[in-house]
């Protein structure tokens, strides 16, 4: 399956346990999150999407990412 392009101020949601990496420092998400990206990325072989979280910019793997959304409808994580 083809993972989606996700530019510059989508919103997109992060799973639980998803890991963030910058500058040599990796974290766990504790819950699903809402994260902010901070640049374009392309279809291609690109396998990580920087992404804003408590105001750094931060890697995480594209497949983790998912397209905001609750049961209701609501575009929310």
């Amino acid at each position: 399956m083809r993972q989606k392009s996700h530019k510059a101020g989508d919103l997109v949601c992060a799973p639980q346990a998803s890991l963030l990496h910058t500058g040599g420092t990796t974290i766990k998400l504790e819950e699903p999150t809402l994260l902010l990206v901070a640049d374009h990325v392309a279809d291609g072989g690109a396998l990580w999407c920087p992404v804003i979280y408590k105001g750094h910019v931060w890697s995480i793997l594209k497949k983790d990412l998912y397209e905001p959304r609750r049961k209701d409808g609501d575009k929310t994580c």
